[in-house]
């Protein structure tokens, strides 16, 4: 994503905010964290299999996952639950749109 300006969208002010004031500006109690790197990861689907199956799978093998068709996937910051998105798409590349932000703190 480098050089891609991210902004919160607008209903995300009547909810509770993540990074952003009302007035779309960061907070400045984690200003001087912005500019650090994050890696992001969204995740499909998960499945196990073994040693045997994997050393069989090739060019058009299909291997099942556990997440249900329309469901959205998972978004991680660097290896930890952040939001659940939806898939779509960005002229010709992918985008993920968020649906519902994780509270790390419920339980």
């Amino acid at each position: 994503m480098t050089g891609k300006t991210l902004s919160p969208p607008e209903s995300s002010r009547a909810s509770e905010p993540v990074a952003f004031n009302p007035d779309g500006t960061a907070n400045a109690a984690i200003d001087f964290l912005s500019d650090i790197p994050v890696t992001l990861s969204a995740v499909l689907g998960r499945t196990r299999i073994t040693i045997r199956e994997l050393l069989e799978l090739g060019v058009g093998s299909v291997v099942e996952l556990d997440r249900p068709v329309g469901e959205g996937l998972d978004l991680s910051v660097n290896g930890a639950p952040f939001c659940k998105v939806d898939v779509t798409v960005i002229e010709d590349t992918y985008g993920l749109r968020i649906s519902e932000i994780i509270n790390p703190f419920a339980s």
